[in-house]
């Protein structure tokens, strides 16, 4: 899901390829969710929210990378 936040209102183009991007299906939620969302900065300063599964959901839609050791791994000097 995208989120787009502006300073101004959303152009009619803007509105047309938000609908147009379509839905993300929560299968856990049992609902669906907007793909592309369109907020100015006013709304959300005024309690608008993005439309989003709660954050729990998130181990259930994104695979988590495997954790791995640096070995050896050392950070360069900049030069002065």
């Amino acid at each position: 899901m995208d989120k787009w936040i502006a300073m101004h209102s959303p152009t009619k183009p803007m509105r047309t390829e938000a609908v147009t991007a379509g839905f993300y299906a929560s299968a856990v939620w049992n609902r669906k969710y907007p793909r592309l969302q369109l907020l100015t900065g006013g709304a959300l300063l005024s309690g608008k929210q993005i439309d989003m599964p709660p954050i729990g959901q998130v181990g259930a839609t994104f695979k988590k990378a495997r954790r791995t050791a640096a070995k050896g791994a050392q950070q360069d000097e900049l030069p002065l």
